[in-house]
């Protein structure tokens, strides 16, 4: 659905056996990410259900049999992303406004650059520029210690198309996260979302 939007996401394939697991990694191609896909399991890294970087089929088996031995036998087999700046794209819902798009750090630098910019979606590129620039995180997309800039367009892009998802989709959601999005050079990429339906809330 977010490659849809035009958001680039990674390759992503589900699976519920060791075959299907081995089969999923071999149509991706190596190296793969595994992540637990068990219902009711929405932080899959706070339970031990995300293995990265898995090189070969020895290193996935391995991995998948200690997964589902402990949560299950779904899982999503995807393909790494290349390393980059991470953001959050987010909405919110507000009881007066409805549903919020929310932009702000991701990964590490959430807990050391805890801020959010908040607007009603959907949201122009000039708007998504404006939202970006007010973060602190802005500086370090833009290249520090002599690291290259992140593509500020292609961010800018995933902003606007989230925000387009949003205010399509919005009522149907109780929360809605890709995060995080990976910033990087060559463009974005959504490496992992999370989205709640309204329904599951009341």
């Amino acid at each position: 659905m977010l490659r849809d939007y035009g958001i680039p996401a990674v390759r992503a394939c589900s699976a519920a056996s060791p075959g299907e697991v081995l089969n999923a990694a071999a149509e991706i191609g190596y190296p793969v990410a595994l992540k637990t896909d068990m219902p009711g399991i929405s932080h899959k890294s706070d339970v031990g259900g995300v293995r990265l970087g898995l090189a070969d089929p020895v290193e996935l088996a391995a991995a998948y049999a200690d997964v589902s031995a402990h949560l299950g036998p779904r899982v999503t087999v995807t393909e790494m992303a290349v390393p980059g700046q991470e953001l959050i794209l987010g909405m919110a819902r507000d009881p007066a406004l409805g549903p919020l798009l929310v932009v702000g750090a991701g990964g590490i630098l959430a807990e050391h650059l805890a801020e959010r910019a908040v607007a009603l979606p959907p949201v122009t590129s000039q708007a998504a520029r404006t939202m970006l620039g007010g973060l602190r995180v802005a500086q370090i997309l833009n290249g520090v210690r002599g690291q290259p800039s992140c593509d500020r367009d292609a961010i800018v892009s995933a902003i606007v198309a989230f925000s387009a998802l949003i205010a399509d989709l919005g009522e149907h959601l109780a929360a809605f996260d890709i995060n995080p999005l990976i910033c990087s050079p060559s463009g974005v990429l959504a490496v992992d979302a999370l989205a709640v339906d309204a329904r599951a809330v009341k």
